[in-house]
């Protein structure tokens, strides 16, 4: 199996708090807003929290020739 994901560095898991970070603020704040129109925007800015830490995730820890250069390549099976 080809593994497209190596974490090389451990800091990069911190990008990944994104998503319990995200997680609490809808269950924890945004769906106890009284107005509909305000209960979506702060869903969709909890969206692109986590969205954006998975993104950085990934970008992070997989090798690219153009973005990410100096992270190991994928060993072929």
């Amino acid at each position: 199996m080809k593994k497209w994901l190596i974490v090389s560095n451990k800091w990069t898991y911190l990008f990944l708090l994104g998503i319990p970070v995200g997680l609490i603020k809808i269950f924890g704040f945004d769906l106890h807003l009284e107005n509909l129109a305000d209960i979506g925007l702060q869903l969709f800015i909890s969206l692109m929290i986590m969205a954006v830490g998975i993104y950085l995730f990934v970008r992070f820890n997989s090798y690219s020739a153009w973005m990410n250069p100096e992270h190991p390549k994928p060993k072929k099976d």
